[in-house]
């Protein structure tokens, strides 16, 4: 990740330094003037270099961009599946008093617009892109899980021991729930190691419940 605000500076660096030295040679050209004209194709040259290499610093920039508002749209979804999976309905059941429940649904849509996208398509995203595949594919399943759940406990009208049973099933050990959370949990680690240098994702980190402290109403970071 390092090596992508270096290209950038990179080009940066060309762009003014060829306009530097075509204002230069300008400069030298009207000096000389009387005694030739061989400094016109060299101004142009430049002129041409630091403009293509404008061009090429826009769109790098704007590729940046593209994946910072990326980065920052999987921190926000994956604070608000956070508070999703602490929901009490995800609970045990009360085994004297079990009841009928209707669960919340996990979300994917940053998920899936940045694998549609192509956004992170870099090489160096392919850890994250790996397991933004694995967490879209569970959550998936999951959530189709709930809506099997629901309509066997209410259509059906299961008594006590169906709804624990049931319960049971949800919140086994490696069951769907138990893979939802422990790829939510990779997910987060994942974008701490290598993607908490931005100050946007790294303050929407802080914000999950096992890290939040201090004040949680501070302004949301621009930059």
């Amino acid at each position: 990740m390092a090596l992508r605000p270096m290209r950038h500076s990179g080009y940066s660096v060309l762009t003014f330094g060829a306009l530097a030295l075509a204002l230069g040679v300008c400069v030298s050209w009207l000096v000389t003037a009387p005694f030739g004209g061989k400094w016109e194709p060299v101004i142009q040259t430049l002129a041409l270099v630091a403009a293509i290499s404008g061009v090429f610093a826009e769109r790098r920039a704007a590729a940046q961009e593209r994946e910072r508002q990326t980065l920052q749209a999987l921190a926000d979804e994956l604070l608000k599946n956070t508070g999703i999976l602490d929901d009490t309905r995800f609970g045990p059941l009360d085994p004297l008093r079990p009841t009928h429940r209707v669960f919340p649904r996990l979300v994917l849509s940053a998920t899936d617009a940045a694998l549609i996208s192509g956004v992170l398509a870099d090489r160096a995203h392919g850890r994250l892109r790996a397991v933004l595949y694995e967490w879209r594919d569970a959550v998936h399943e999951l959530n189709r899980r709930l809506d099997l759940a629901e309509l066997r406990s209410f259509v059906a009208d299961a008594q006590h021991a169906e709804l624990l049973a049931a319960d049971r099933e949800l919140r086994r050990e490696n069951g769907y729930l138990d893979q939802v959370v422990q790829l939510r949990d990779r997910l987060e680690t994942l974008l701490r190691e290598r993607y908490a240098h931005d100050a946007g994702v790294a303050w929407r980190l802080d914000r999950l419940p096992s890290q939040a402290g201090g004040e949680p109403d501070a302004p949301t970071p621009t930059g």
